[in-house]
């Protein structure tokens, strides 16, 4: 059995990542990431979808308050009504993903 390690890329590495590729103070790049971030959250919580060309798209889904099960206790338990973010990959993505 093989154990693969996988990795998360943390904001810290996005803003170096972006101070390097664009030979920008660190600080900058920092700053740049967060402002983005900010605007896609923004755009999110009113309701609006981010598309983000050759990468994907975020959307904003209601769902509706459900009777569900508490899995431990197998008790019928309500579950709220709640907005959830969905991303869907573009075609570019998944190619990228997909290549050899």
């Amino acid at each position: 059995m093989s154990t693969k390690k996988t990795s998360t890329v943390i904001r810290a590495e996005l803003a170096r990542a972006l101070a390097e590729a664009f030979k920008i103070h660190r600080l900058q790049s920092e700053e740049f990431l967060e402002t983005t971030l900010e605007e896609i959250g923004a755009a999110l919580a009113r309701g609006e979808s981010v598309k983000l060309t050759n990468f994907g798209t975020f959307k904003l889904l209601s769902k509706k308050s459900r009777l569900g099960r508490n899995p431990r206790t197998l008790e019928p338990a309500k579950i709220k009504a709640r907005r959830v973010i969905s991303f869907h990959s573009s075609l570019e993505l998944k190619t990228r993903l997909n290549a050899p």
